[in-house]
């Protein structure tokens, strides 16, 4: 079957079924925490205040994080990258601005999500590309906290809308899946990572081909990152990940490594900072980027 988007009615399914399990006056146990949410409440574990802790953002490692705003939070996340690229002589220089990302909690475990972006992409001897990305929308479930070798975990379940500009937009509603999860080793490491895929990229303006609205196919994922903190208001990390389509004409292998710098200004409000490099032909040989996220 060409078109994935049949899987979401088997996450529905799956929900269901597990939902069997919370019909009684007690939550089972493990939880899982969405469903807490869902068919618990208020007898499951009961509402967290979501600004005890700091805030976290997602926009500048490609691996999200493994939590949610929190019930009645909204957090914006916003943003400026640039990427540079010399295939075989010729120069190619990307930008992307404002990577607006939108977060709202509608319970404690459950976030609804959309996302902006608008991409410049500039090569010698060849014409200029802009225009609007496919507008992306999703939620994101917590599934797990973490208990030994169980690690805190989410779910995110991605769409897009075909409103990009020509040059980007799939003109197909696309959808894709991403499971998080992470393990605190210590009061100031953790080793986190995701796995998932997604139909043409989540139109991705720098995996989609020469004809997006023509061509589909696959993108596979996977990536892990070590954070650390530093100072009680800088946090660092260091990420690998990998992007690998499949259904293409010639495929592609897409493999990073970026460092990125946290800075928090106070608890509700975070500037960023990030650098990577690409590891082989497929990827691009350098990108940076600055941004920062708010909540209230």
């Amino acid at each position: 079957m060409r078109n994935l988007l049949w899987w979401p009615c088997c996450v529905l399914v799956c929900v269901a079924f597990c939902a069997n399990g919370y019909a009684g006056d007690r939550c089972p146990e493990p939880r899982i925490k969405f469903l807490d949410d869902l068919f618990c409440f208020p007898g499951g574990a009961g509402r967290r205040d979501p600004f005890e802790e700091r805030i976290e953002t997602e926009r500048h490692d490609f691996t999200q994080s493994t939590r949610t705003v929190g019930r009645g939070v909204a957090q914006i996340e916003s943003g400026y990258s640039y990427f540079y690229n010399d295939n075989n002589g010729e120069i190619e220089r990307s930008h992307t601005a404002p990577e607006t990302l939108i977060r709202v909690g509608i319970s404690d475990d459950i976030e609804l999500r959309v996302r902006w972006d608008y991409a410049w992409r500039f090569i010698d001897d060849a014409e200029n590309e802009e225009g609007a990305e496919d507008f992306r929308w999703g939620l994101k479930l917590n599934v797990t906290d973490q208990a030994g070798l169980i690690p805190e975990s989410a779910l995110e379940v991605r769409f897009t809308v075909p409103t990009g500009g020509k040059a980007w937009t799939t003109s197909r509603l696309e959808s894709g899946v991403d499971f998080i999860y992470g393990w605190e080793i210590t009061e100031r490491w953790e080793l986190y990572g995701s796995s998932g895929f997604s139909e043409n990229g989540l139109g991705d303006f720098g995996l989609l081909p020469e004809e997006p609205a023509s061509d589909w196919f696959i993108v596979w994922h996977q990536s892990v990152a070590l954070g650390t903190e530093l100072t009680d208001r800088v946090t660092l990390y260091t990420e690998w990940y990998g992007l690998f389509s499949h259904a293409l004409a010639e495929d592609f292998s897409v493999s990073i490594f970026n460092v990125g710098v946290d800075y928090y200004v106070t608890n509700d409000f975070v500037l960023d900072f990030r650098v990577g490099m690409g590891l082989n032909d497929d990827s691009d040989d350098l990108f940076t980027g600055i941004g920062g996220g708010y909540r209230f």
